[in-house]
């Protein structure tokens, strides 16, 4: 087989399974599917999509974007990049958010935006003016040779014109950006040329365009239509609008694009989170003084009327809500706190009558009609504040709460009672206030994701924990034909060990059982006195870690990851003491910041528990996304619980051994993922959610043996390896 894509490939061998997936991935980019592609950590799955994915966009002529979300990811995307550009010549950029490359600090998108537009229109009425004063220059002349009245006219005319331009020009110098300013008037080849002979970081990009006094964000975008590998964040593709401005940067479409998504189980939450509206109190007032300062000019009276009732109504709720709990109100702090008004399986919106009625009462019939109205004022506003900020009457350019207003009621009003959607009510205090918001939470990720694999040309998904693979083609709207591949963990079995401990489940209701936390509380104690080095350790939440640190009794030290501390600097210094051949532990949660994404090889981690399953809170977001995808799927609790819960268990469980030459132990410590489980507990087993080829390599082990479960482990390694490894 001519393998053509290995041009690609900058390593000198290859690990277990791998050519045989890069042969399938190059055939299905050819063919235009979309490849689902699970594979263990450590086993490569980076390079194995990303040589056929840009051989394929040679020969197709696509360019290949490849997105996470996770910053350690993106790190590394850079270094296999770097690598492949040794051997083969492609042109890379890595693209951050505009804010984080800005060289002004303290700036806003929207200012930025608009700072950039004045440029542009700075830079095209200097050249005006030159031309005018060329104008001026030849008529001067003339009339030197031609004493004609009509010529001394003409010249005060242009003299006129020529000082209205210099007006004009000082405006929009106040309001406009230098650093790009700097950029549109200069060579920029300097720039390409560094740019393209190595893989730079948007903070190096940043740095060079700092020094060279211009913006380093907008000469990436001038060079991106060059790039065959474009690296990036989930939002800069799963976000509509922006993705709609990144392709026109590029000079491409989708289906001009290969793109690939590392970590792909975390497109349903990304894509989620990206599709949800929100409106707030303060947005609401801020409408009403716009209505009231353009009360004259009003395409209706009903606006005034509506936006009273709506933040009346807005807040007579919430208040009515809080008053029903005692001692509900002194709990609201600086985070947004979620109060029901619409029942998560039900979704009837309990706000949204209240509104319609205190409408009706008002007199409004019409709704659809005065949202439009809002809507027309907001565009008017708006560009009044456009043209406020360009002319220096404005220090920031403001944003039109009308607009905004007009834009959320519209989707709020045709949705909100739709089985796709889960409106919410927040509160949250400041400056010793409360004040709400309103909230239109998207539950289906279907409606983002779909029409983007419908268009691209082809697409890789991958991630170490992306079975079963038909919930995630469901849950993600992928109905184009796909390539599915799976390869577990192909490194040595002797090198690592799975136990699931027989302890009670730890459901709920029975983690504060005494006994139940003795039981854990030793078998933890076992576990860390009888592993040759770091021990990490994720409960089912950050109240459960807590509790936890101070139950265990040992002599290394313990690190809690905790809000407020630097989760890097800690995961830093547990490191440097595995790495040094000490040991330590480190106690985090399931939905923390450390269960993916962080590479614990060799001496970092030698142990890894999992206390509990670790659902997600149930709240009344999760129980609406489950009973959206029961309406939409048929698998409510499966696909929108269980399922992503046992896929962040396997992206804990593989922090540890991440190379062939790798070892380590892991741990399940719940009753509920042993092999007996599903007799003993039913529908509460979750043993057989893991992939056949994992369940094979657990072991049930008594919590009254786990020690010699590893004393054996760690011994028969050193056996092996008789001068030991750090």
């Amino acid at each position: 087989m001519k393998r053509d894509y290995l041009s690609y490939f900058p390593k000198t061998s290859f690990y277990t399974n791998q050519l045989e997936a890069m042969d399938a991935i190059h055939s299905a980019l050819i063919k235009k599917q979309i490849v689902l592609f699970e594979g263990a950590c450590g086993t490569g799955k980076t390079l194995s999509a990303l040589a056929p994915a840009l051989h394929t966009a040679k020969i197709e002529k696509k360019t290949v974007v490849i997105a996470t979300n996770v910053h350690q990811q993106m790190a590394q995307f850079i270094e296999e990049a770097r690598e492949i550009q040794k051997k083969n010549t492609i042109k890379v950029i890595v693209l951050k958010g505009k804010m984080q490359m800005c060289p002004k600090p303290n700036m806003d998108y929207d200012t930025c935006s608009l700072l950039r537009d004045n440029t542009y229109k700075l830079l095209d009425q200097e050249k005006d003016l030159s031309q005018l004063k060329n104008d001026m220059k030849s008529v001067r002349d003339k009339q030197k040779r031609v004493k004609e009245t009509g010529l001394i006219e003409l010249q005060k005319e242009l003299s006129r014109e020529s000082d209205k331009y210099e007006r004009q020009l000082n405006d929009l110098r106040k309001n406009s950006c230098d650093k790009l300013l700097s950029l549109l008037k200069n060579d920029n080849d300097d720039f390409k040329t560094w740019l393209f002979s190595g893989v730079r970081t948007p903070e190096e990009v940043a740095d060079w365009a700092l020094s060279n006094d211009c913006c380093g964000y907008e000469l990436l975008k001038r060079y991106m239509k060059e790039a065959d590998l474009l690296i990036c964040n989930y939002h800069h593709f799963l976000d509509e609008d922006i993705r709609t401005n990144v392709l026109g940067w590029m000079d491409k479409g989708l289906k001009d694009i290969i793109t690939i998504f590392d970590e792909a189980h975390n497109i349903e939450s990304a894509a989620r989170s990206h599709s949800s509206l929100t409106l707030t109190e303060l947005t609401i007032n801020r409408a009403l003084d716009e209505v009231e300062a353009n009360k004259d000019t009003l395409p209706s009276k009903d606006i005034e009327t509506f936006l009273h009732a709506l933040i009346e109504t807005l807040g007579a709720t919430y208040n009515l809500i809080l008053d029903k709990k005692f001692g509900e109100r002194e709990r609201i702090g600086k985070d947004w706190h979620d109060l029901r008004i619409a029942d998560p399986e039900e979704r009837m919106d309990m706000f949204r009558a209240k509104l319609l009625k205190a409408l009706e009462r008002a007199g409004i019939k019409k709704i659809d009609e005065t949202i439009e109205h809002i809507r027309s004022l907001g565009v008017t506003i708006d560009a009044f504040y456009e043209k406020q900020f360009i002319e220096g009457k404005s220090p920031v350019k403001k944003i039109s709460s009308s607009l905004a207003a007009a834009i959320f009621l519209y989707d709020y009003m045709k949705f909100s009672n739709d089985s796709s959607y889960y409106p919410i009510m927040s509160v949250r205090r400041q400056n010793n206030e409360i004040y709400g918001r309103l909230e239109l939470f998207s539950c289906i990720p279907k409606n983002v994701t779909s029409p983007l694999f419908d268009s691209v040309h082809s697409a890789v998904l991958m991630s170490a924990t992306l079975a079963p693979f038909e919930t995630i083609k469901t849950t993600l709207g992928i109905t184009r034909e796909t390539c599915e591949l799976s390869y577990g963990l192909t490194f040595p079995k002797e090198k690592r060990l799975t136990i699931s401990v027989s302890v009670p489940p730890l459901f709920s209701k029975d983690r504060d059982n005494p006994q139940t936390k003795e039981v854990i509380t030793q078998v933890l104690n076992d576990i860390i006195e009888h592993s040759e080095g770091n021990v990490l350790i994720f409960f089912p939440s950050f109240y459960e870690a807590t509790q936890y640190r101070n139950r265990i009794k040992c002599n290394v030290p313990v690190f809690l990851d905790e809000i407020g501390v630097s989760s890097q600097s800690i995961r830093n210094e547990f490191f440097s003491l595995g790495e040094a051949g000490k040991k330590a532990v480190l106690i985090s949660y399931m939905w923390g910041t450390l269960t993916e994404g962080v590479d614990y090889k060799d001496g970092r981690g030698r142990t890894v528990v999992i206390v509990g399953v670790g659902y997600p809170a149930l709240n009344d977001r999760t129980r609406a996304v489950e009973s959206a995808y029961e309406a939409q799927f048929g698998h409510g609790w499966d696909y929108a619980i269980e399922i992503p819960t046992i896929r962040k268990v396997r992206q804990a469980l593989g922090r540890v051994v991440r190379s062939p030459s790798d070892y380590g132990a892991r741990v399940l410590l719940d009753g509920r993922y042993t092999s007996t489980s599903s007799k003993k507990l039913g529908k509460y087993s979750v043993f057989n959610i893991f992939p056949e080829e994992e369940r094979a390599e657990i072991v049930d082990v008594a919590p009254e043996r786990v020690k010699y479960s590893l004393m054996n482990f760690f011994n028969d390694i050193r056996k092996n390896n008789p001068e030991g490894k750090k």
